[in-house]
């Protein structure tokens, strides 16, 4: 396979240099044995001790030649350089590599012994001039002036026992910073055999912290004007938010920047992971006054996105309660906030760049607010939104960039990422789809979106196409949906990647119709019990109650009984005016299906199923958030009601996994979860379409298309 090149800025537009060093190793990867390497343009970045900062222009990982860590510096640069400017040159990309190593000493995977490394580090200097040796001369790099040397160098580097697979990934997990998701508080498992429950989602957890291609390209590029990322829930758009936060604040560390979010609870745990990102590559904290970390809307004693804007402004911010009364009918009160604040005309650019989670909770409005905030010119606003197409528990339809952002006064979108695309750096996209899920186990994603769609009773909204399947990860072989034409989707193993492994381990789902309410709550707890006596810690643990009305019961009971069980409990609604951390150590947490989007947890309890309302599409979508909290068990419980019919539906989904099978409805009469796409990206996933299906036409497994398509080596059988 090709060179994986990731250009991480558009520096690249006035570094002639390192282009022509990319389009030469692109060109030549097979003769030069790079085939299965990475390159790294403009990134990474190291701060020292003295929080100076070191890093090399490009940076080679390579099974056969270790890591080569490059400055390019053209001759014209070099004659203008004093001599000690020349020396710094060498010196920072030595530093560089020292902090490099120390990153990867901490990997028991790529270490020789306890102070040597299993993979070599070379700094490189590349500079075009026929006197290139005499003008570095001295200096502990290797130099090189032309293709021909770096062919030679390589050469030289060759080593004799090429890098594993798994040595690759994990020297791309250190370098691109996808050690920092490790679990806090490594799970200390002294007896596995006793503790397989613990002992199986330890190495869940370590499969999880690794990015997949999309993920790195979303997070490591960076794109000077608007972005969209799309994904499932559990697919990495939190994280990569976090990241290119993290990213951001680390290369243009004077710029502010605003990370806001709609889930209340998601604060905590995204500072927490903007911290163990920068921590990552400089050993100190964020400048926590230049990272905004912002509720969307705010309060009158918490600060929020809308709220500080509206303080800025002149004017006082709306509470919830005047919000609804004055909006018109049928206007979310939130639209109706951001809309006036917007109308003013008052409100002037403040931050740098503006990374929106959850987006698709938030009103249009909104995201006017956001443009309205954000520094910059119209196609150079640097605006990232994160949307989950299957999540809003309110509404369907998924509004493209032109709606969300609205026009100008010439009546020209005030976004659009199809004009926004000119210029990107080479390889880089604004639009971009994540299908991976690595959140939920396999068939918990099936039974949720069976759950979430009706598939298996009476289905109440279902996706627009072939092709959104396929966004969302399914293998569907139909080109156009016929209406009452028997449907078969699959969805492969590749777009679910992460599983439970280990004998004698728990169902991944139980379902359980209780007899009563104290029956039900007893069951809770039993089972709670024996995962803790399996090794799990509490803060493994989240109970959504799905019976809004009844919530506040669920969690006195569960308190009262978990407590005298031993087990304390942290009931995020207890104090409707304070902001508890979601997951609070050795407690479990008591939530909402509100307040438990965005997060997650190894064992996800959902009560009180017997309220929903099995007709309603708002009802299903939160059956479906609220299974797709877990990272691997899933409990549901409920007391007569709707609970008999949805065991039924989670058995039927069960017995068809990993496919979904139904008869296609009349789509005209349907709730339509709707696919907004811009032309650009519509033709390359044709494309891309079109090349799987030319490699089945082969004889290729879908395992070997999805090596071939990450990148790796198929072998031969």
């Amino acid at each position: 396979m090709d060179i994986d090149i990731l250009v991480t800025s558009d520096r690249i537009n006035s570094d002639p240099l390192a282009r022509e060093f990319i389009t030469y190793v692109k060109a030549s990867c097979l003769e030069l044995e790079l085939e299965d390497a990475v390159l790294y343009y403009d990134f990474p970045s190291y701060s020292d001790y003295e929080t100076v900062t070191h890093k090399p222009d490009a940076l080679l990982l390579s099974r056969m030649h270790g890591i080569i860590a490059l400055r390019f510096v053209s001759a014209s640069q070099a004659e203008k350089l004093p001599t000690p400017k020349i020396g710094e040159i060498g010196e920072s990309l030595n530093q560089f590599c020292s902090i490099l190593i120390g990153r990867l000493l901490k990997s028991k995977t790529l270490r020789r012994t306890r102070s040597s490394l299993a993979i070599e580090i070379t700094p490189v200097i590349f500079c075009d001039s026929d006197i290139a040796d005499r003008i570095f001369e001295g200096g502990e790099c290797d130099v090189i002036n032309s293709n021909t040397a770096l062919r030679a160098l390589l050469e030289d580097l060759q080593i004799e026992e090429a890098l594993t697979l798994e040595q690759m990934h994990e020297a791309r997990s250190v370098i691109e910073g996808a050690k920092a998701l490790t679990r806090s508080g490594n799970r200390v498992i002294e007896n596995p055999e006793q503790h397989k429950i613990a002992f199986a989602l330890s190495n869940l957890e370590a499969e999880i912290a690794n990015f997949d291609q999309k993920q790195r390209r979303a997070a490591l590029v960076t794109i000077n004007g608007p972005q969209r990322i799309r994904g499932l829930a559990g697919s990495g758009k939190t994280v990569i938010l976090a990241m290119k936060a993290a990213h951001l604040h680390m290369t243009k560390p004077n710029e502010t920047i605003l990370v806001t979010f709609f889930t209340k609870s998601l604060r905590s745990p995204i500072q927490n992971m903007i911290t163990k990102f920068f921590r990552h590559y400089t050993e100190v904290d964020p400048d926590w006054t230049k990272i905004n970390i912002l509720h969307g809307w705010g309060g009158s004693n918490a600060p929020g996105a809308y709220s500080d804007a509206s303080r800025r402004a002149g004017r006082i911010p709306m509470s919830f309660s005047a919000a609804r009364n004055s909006a018109p009918v049928g206007v979310d009160p939130f639209q109706h906030a951001c809309s006036d604040l917007v109308a003013t005309g008052a409100v002037q650019p403040y931050y740098d760049h503006v990374l929106i989670d959850e987006g698709q909770d938030f009103p249009a409005a909104f995201y006017q607010l956001c443009f309205q905030l954000t520094k910059g010119d119209r196609d150079k606003k640097s605006i990232v939104w994160a949307y989950d197409e299957l999540q809003n528990i309110l509404n369907v339809k998924m509004p493209s960039s032109e709606e969300l952002f609205g026009v100008d006064d010439s009546g020209e979108p005030c976004i659009s990422l199809d004009r926004a695309a000119a210029g990107l750096p080479p390889g880089a996209v604004n639009d971009t789809v994540l299908s991976k899920c690595y959140r939920n186990q396999r068939e918990i994603l099936v039974t949720a979106h069976a759950m979430g769609f009706g598939i298996y009773s009476d289905i109440v909204q279902l996706l627009e196409s072939p092709d959104h399947w396929r966004d969302v990860g399914y293998l569907v072989q139909a080109e156009n949906f016929e209406t009452g034409k028997r449907v078969e989707i699959m969805r492969p193993e590749g777009n679910s990647p992460v599983s439970l492994r280990g004998n004698d381990l728990p169902c991944l789902i139980q379902h359980h119709s209780s007899v009563n309410f104290e029956e039900e709550i007893e069951w809770v707890v039993n089972d709670a019990s024996a995962f803790l006596s399996g090794g799990l810690s509490p803060e493994d643990i989240i109970v959504i109650a799905l019976d809004d009305r009844n919530a506040r019961g669920y969690f006195r009971a569960l308190s009262e009984k978990f407590s005298m069980a031993g087990i304390a409990t942290n009931n995020i609604h207890a104090d409707p005016y304070s902001e508890p951390p979601f997951s609070i150590p050795d407690k479990i947490t008591l939530s909402t299906v509100y307040r438990a989007k965005g997060n997650e947890a190894a064992v996800v309890y959902v009560v009180g199923v017997d309220a929903i309302w099995l007709g309603r599409r708002s009802e299903r979508n939160k059956l479906f958030v609220a299974f797709t909290r877990t990272k691997a068990w899933l409990r549901v419980s409920g007391c007569g009601g709707a609970t008999s019919a949805i065991g039924s539906e989670i058995d039927a989904a069960s017995a068809d996994f990993p496919y979904l099978r139904f008869n296609m409805p009349n789509l005209s009469e349907m709730n339509l979860i709707q696919r907004d796409m811009s032309e650009k990206t519509i033709r390359a996933r044709k494309i891309r379409q079109e090349f799987i299906d030319r490699l089945r036409d082969e004889g290729f497994t879908d395992n070997e298309i999805d090596d071939l398509l990450v990148g790796q080596e198929v072998k031969d059988e």
